[in-house]
């Protein structure tokens, strides 16, 4: 199940930046938003690995989304390969330490925060009616049906 909600996640995200990539005139906030979904991903890798935290909340340039979501990509495809049930000690941003499985880390980031960002964009456009359905694993399922 986990491979299946990282693909949608991967989905999801290269629907957001493509419909972003088209946009007639440049949206700060949601490259913004794309930014910290895109660092929040890449900080929990790093996590997992051992490094230390990015800042998340910084707002990337237009040609650094697409390389930073394909490495994101491959690295957790490297994770879901791995020992899924292995303990992380992390710090976390607001300076607490914990510590998950790679499991719960896996799950985390594609069930917790992608509908909350999901609702954010699209009340910050409104106008905008492309992406009604984007990130919606029920509209991923029955693509990837097709696929």
């Amino acid at each position: 199940m986990l491979e299946r909600l990282h693909a949608h996640r991967e989905w999801a995200n290269q629907r957001i930046l493509d419909w972003y990539l088209e946009l007639p005139r440049p949206e700060e906030y949601c490259l913004k938003m794309l930014s910290h979904i895109l660092l929040g991903e890449e900080t929990w890798l790093r996590r997992i690995h051992g490094e230390p935290n990015r800042e998340v909340w910084q707002t990337l340039r237009v040609e650094e989304l697409k390389p930073l979501g394909e490495a994101n990509n491959a690295g957790w495809r490297d994770v879901l390969r791995s020992d899924l049930s292995r303990r992380v000690h992390y710090r976390r941003l607001s300076d607490g330490e914990s510590e998950s499985t790679l499991a719960d880390i896996a799950a985390h980031l594609c069930t917790n925060r992608p509908s909350i960002w999901k609702h954010m964009f699209l009340i910050q456009i409104s106008d905008y009616d492309s992406l009604d359905d984007a990130g919606d694993i029920l509209t991923f399922s029955r693509i990837a049906l097709i696929l």
